[in-house]
């Protein structure tokens, strides 16, 4: 086993803090907290890490002490994998002041703004994780899609025992593959939900789906692409785009968690249609995703859960 460790400096403003309690609130499945720090495993290629996050800084001057552990050999070219793996998931390269300043002009949103002051997306640790996670959710709560989460990676997956402590790695794609729906079924997923997740996993597995292809391409060219899998809709993928490649753009004007806020935050005697915020949101363009993800926070201070993760 070998360990390292790295200081990784975000852009300002960065609050983790706060990035950190939203996880919490929504229960992810594959983070722990040990010792005031993150904690999950990443798979990079074919090697697993150990990885733990911990604030050193402030939102106005963040740094994080990054602990990595493995059962291999870290080299220096693993770390800086490691690294741009975390700077994606963080979102800690996203010029957030330009964000606020597009906002100035709208004093509601402002005041939205100034309330999550420094928060981020924390995305999915990768393009395949996120979305089997996305079809597992469809349909279901939130709670019991964390269970069937959990339950996918105990049959598909071998935890990585670091010290003594297992610690759970989210499966392949080729090993979700190598799975049969008979298994799934016995773990409480409905026959679709089966087919679904191994079908898409064996299409990436097999090479017929390209997932880091993907990053190249416009949000409505991937849309368009992915939908014509089956088990996988329009709400699915803007899932897709906004928890597993953090597009900043994205405006899901039916979802109702957003109308909601929409309604709460400007006063409206009933809840907006969908015509109604793709008219507002053309002004929060380049920003929609982020706008939207501030907006569902105001939602709920306690627990912030958003309605589309």
């Amino acid at each position: 086993m070998s360990a390292h460790r790295f200081e990784m400096i975000p852009s300002a403003p960065f609050d983790f803090e706060r990035m950190t309690k939203r996880l919490q609130g929504v229960s992810h499945e594959m983070f722990r907290y040990e010792d005031g720090a993150l904690v999950r495993t990443l798979r990079i290629a074919d090697k697993v890490y150990l990885v733990g996050m911990r604030s050193t800084g402030n939102a106005e001057e963040p740094s994080l002490d990054i602990q990595v552990n493995a059962e291999h050999e870290i080299k220096p070219s693993d770390l800086e994998e490691v690294e741009a793996r975390l700077r994606t998931m963080l979102t800690a390269d996203v010029d957030l002041k330009s964000f606020y300043a597009h906002l100035e002009g709208d004093p509601v949103l402002s005041k939205v703004t100034a309330d999550h002051y420094g928060l981020r997306f924390i995305l999915e640790a990768d393009l395949f994780e996120c979305m089997t996670k996305t079809i597992i959710g469809q349909q279901v709560n939130l709670t019991f899609a964390s269970t069937l989460n959990r339950r996918l990676v105990e049959a598909a997956s071998k935890p990585l025992e670091i010290n003594g402590t297992l610690y759970p790695v989210f499966p392949s794609a080729q090993e979700v593959a190598a799975l049969t729906y008979e298994q799934l079924r016995e773990q409480q997923f409905s026959q679709r939900k089966a087919e679904y997740v191994i079908d898409f996993a064996r299409s990436v597995a097999e090479g017929t789906l390209d997932l880091e292809t993907l990053r190249l391409k416009e949000d409505e060219d991937i849309i368009n692409q992915l939908v014509k899998i089956r088990g996988i809709g329009r709400w699915t993928v803007e899932c897709f785009l906004l928890f597993g490649m953090g597009r900043p753009n994205l405006l899901p004007a039916a979802d109702i968690g957003l109308r909601n806020a929409i309604r709460k935050n400007y006063g409206l005697d009933v809840q907006p249609g969908e015509p109604f915020v793709r008219e507002m949101g053309a002004s929060w363009s380049p920003w929609c995703s982020y706008v939207t993800f501030y907006l569902w926070e105001s939602l709920n201070q306690k627990t912030n859960v958003s309605t589309i993760i």
